[in-house]
């Protein structure tokens, strides 16, 4: 259920958003599972290192760099722990999962930071009813691709931000497990940043909303949904008022999860969505309408497996001076096994944002910009020993030349696995 509530994705319970080599691990791990299936008891630990050579840490051009304060080429080193545990216990099932790592640069230091991610769900039966809590914690160094510049910076902190989320969720669903089942749910997120100057950019979502969800293991499970996201910038005043910003945005459509095959896995969301400003904002760029989630993976032969991912998503922007930012998102990918113990892939995909302006966007800021990338890997497993290769390519163009790049990443990882 990670990302279960991640705003406006168009899903009841969310959706994929993974890019490029990703969506390969990702749906990889979806296909494994089943729509009706009883999750099996497994406890997964993963030791990893990681080493990255980036031709443009900044994400921009030579005067993007300057203005950052950063070395556009550089080595990065992530050590990493990981665990994902599913422990059933009778009718409910607990699960878990959580990285822990540190990302530490060659040249540019002032980026190391801690890389944090963990969070805890359960399905809990109840009666004829299901209860499903969520919770999660995030922490980590903005990506620069995900970072406006802002030349009132103080020297040297353009580019440091440290982005912290917390989020708890729940879903209350009843009915028959073959037939309709409503549902009622709600979450609440809170996101911070380290930078004294983009604390502006701090919000709080609040979500919640119904649905009626028909299940059938020959269809799947199919749900009518609406659903409602307040945006509160507690930090940032309305002009003219003393009244944090707020913003709310509506939602209503179909989702599909589909995954009762080996060979064809679908989750998918199409939704309608509406975005209330209020009257002094004005309406800005139109973010009203459709927005979409599709993640699906189909197995070709005994080799070879394609992965699928596109979304059409409106959230916050807790990286960009911005209202909200309407992102579109394409990716796939295709991987073959060459042998037991060997895999290979290539990837694309293709990322656009349209960002809704507000009042405190400084003068460097953007207002929309395109990302594409394409990219070849390389798995090589040997007992517990994984080894990884990663070769991508990956080019910006936005409304602002600032923030025009191209660059190569080039990784190496080897992972150590422990089950049971």
């Amino acid at each position: 259920m990670k990302g279960a509530w991640r705003v406006l994705t168009g899903g009841l319970l969310g959706g994929v958003g993974a890019m490029t080599s990703a969506v390969a691990v990702a749906q990889e791990a979806a296909n494994n599972r089943r729509t009706f299936a009883a999750p099996a008891r497994a406890i997964t630990i993963t030791v990893s290192s990681n080493l990255l050579y980036d031709t443009n840490v900044t994400k921009g051009s030579a005067t993007a760099a300057a203005l950052r304060g950063v070395t556009k080429e550089d080595f990065r080193v992530a050590p990493v722990l990981a665990i994902d545990a599913t422990l059933p216990r009778g009718a409910a099932v607990f699960s878990a999962r959580g990285s822990i790592g540190y990302e530490a640069y060659a040249r540019n230091e002032r980026l190391n930071r801690e890389r944090i991610d963990l969070g805890a769900d359960a399905r809990l039966p109840i009666a004829r009813c299901d209860l499903a809590p969520e919770g999660g914690f995030t922490r980590r160094q903005n990506d620069l691709a995900d970072l406006s510049i802002d030349p009132a910076a103080p020297p040297g902190q353009a580019s440091v931000n440290v982005q912290t989320t917390m989020r708890v969720e729940g879903q209350l669903s009843c009915g028959p497990t073959v037939g309709f089942r409503p549902a009622v749910f709600a979450g609440y997120s809170t996101t911070d940043n380290s930078a004294a100057f983009r604390r502006a950019q701090d919000v709080d979502v609040t979500s919640y909303g119904a649905g009626l969800g028909y299940a059938n293991p020959t269809v799947g499970i199919v749900t009518a949904f609406l659903r409602r996201a307040d945006f509160t910038y507690d930090r940032r005043r309305v002009p003219g008022s003393v009244a944090p910003t707020q913003f709310h945005v509506t939602a209503g459509g179909l989702r599909i999860d589909r995954r009762l095959g080996a060979r064809l896995q679908l989750v998918g969301s199409l939704s309608y969505a509406d975005v209330a400003l209020p009257a002094s904002f004005g309406r800005g760029r139109d973010l009203d309408g459709i927005n979409w989630n599709l993640a699906a993976t189909l197995r070709i032969g005994e080799r070879m497996l394609l992965a699928i991912d596109s979304e059409r998503a409106i959230e916050s922007s807790p990286g960009f001076f911005a209202n909200f930012v309407r992102k579109t998102n394409h990716a796939g990918s295709l991987t073959y096994a060459v042998s037991p113990l060997l895999r290979v892939g290539i990837s694309a995909g293709h990322r656009a944002r349209d960002f809704q302006t507000s009042a405190i966007q400084p003068d460097l800021a953007i207002s929309r910009d395109t990302i594409a990338d394409v990219g070849m890997r390389a798995d090589y497993t040997r007992g517990k020993i994984r080894f990884r290769l990663d070769a991508t390519y990956q080019r910006r163009n936005a409304d602002r030349d600032l923030y025009d790049f191209d660059g190569f990443q080039a990784a190496l990882g080897v992972t150590y696995v422990w089950g049971r």
